[in-house]
């Protein structure tokens, strides 16, 4: 059988990275964490083995300890540009990992501690609703959101966001997420530009329908470079992020 192929060795190599996130005047904001696999476990999370599942479910459990601030004496110690994180921790985290109890427990844990700290502790969604193979599972990852949000003074970021995205995955009427995360390359956004279209305006239009509706705020995802940055100025993002502003780095 395929789960007797398995190899835990061949499995668990896992790198996390972190990347600034910055307000419009490009002063840090925060940073977001994610988990890097070299094997492909983070496309297809929910089809996993469990020993896969178990893996990345540690991977997560590590990387809420990367977020944990060190203690006070650490600090100290600390150069003086690094005594004072940004005070909101994003975590990407694969929407299957939430249907875990441990883990919606960790998270919560995570967030208490982070509070002491005056730090806010914000979830980033990977994957959309729909990407859950049936109606109850996606009732079932509802439930568990605003187990996050009722629970703890955790937020909610939806992850790769774009103009053709279902009302539906962003639960508009429910107004469950504090953030949109969107990822920028704007190939297609200059395009609109050149040609006359209506792409800027219907995305411009789009955004400030949705900021109006939910107060969401929207955060510009992977902008490379600084035409990219300066164009992306000229929607409505309240915060910017890729590796124009900081690259990833390792931790």
């Amino acid at each position: 059988m395929n789960s007797e192929k398995i190899s835990p060795a061949g499995i668990a190599e896992f790198k996390f990275l972190r990347q600034a996130i910055v307000e419009r005047n490009c002063t840090l904001w925060g940073s977001e964490t994610r988990v890097d696999s070299t094997t492909n476990l983070l496309t297809h999370a929910h089809e996993l083995h469990p020993m896969c599942r178990e893996q990345l479910q540690c991977a997560y459990r590590e990387a809420l300890q990367l977020l944990t601030p060190r203690s006070t004496n650490a600090t100290r110690k600390l150069p003086a540009a690094s005594r004072y994180p940004a005070m909101h921790k994003f975590l990407r985290i694969d929407q299957s990992a939430l249907m875990c109890p441990d883990m919606i427990k960790q998270l919560i844990q995570t967030s208490d501690t982070l509070e002491q700290y005056k730090q806010q502790l914000v979830i980033s969604v990977e994957n959309p609703l729909d990407a859950l193979p049936s109606p109850v599972e996606r009732r079932a990852m509802v439930r568990q959101l605003y187990t996050l949000k009722d629970r703890s003074g955790i937020k909610l970021a939806y992850n790769n966001y774009k103009l053709d995205t279902k009302p539906a995955d962003l639960l508009i009427e429910l107004k469950l997420y504090d953030y949109i995360k969107m990822p920028f390359p704007d190939t297609a956004i200059r395009l609109s530009l050149n040609t006359h279209s209506d792409l800027f305006n219907r995305l411009y239009d789009r955004m400030l329908e949705l900021i109006s509706v939910t107060r969401v705020s929207f955060i510009a995802d992977q902008v490379e470079f600084s035409d990219s940055a300066m164009l992306a100025k000229h929607l409505p993002f309240n915060y910017f992020q890729g590796g124009y502003y900081s690259p990833a780095e390792s931790l």
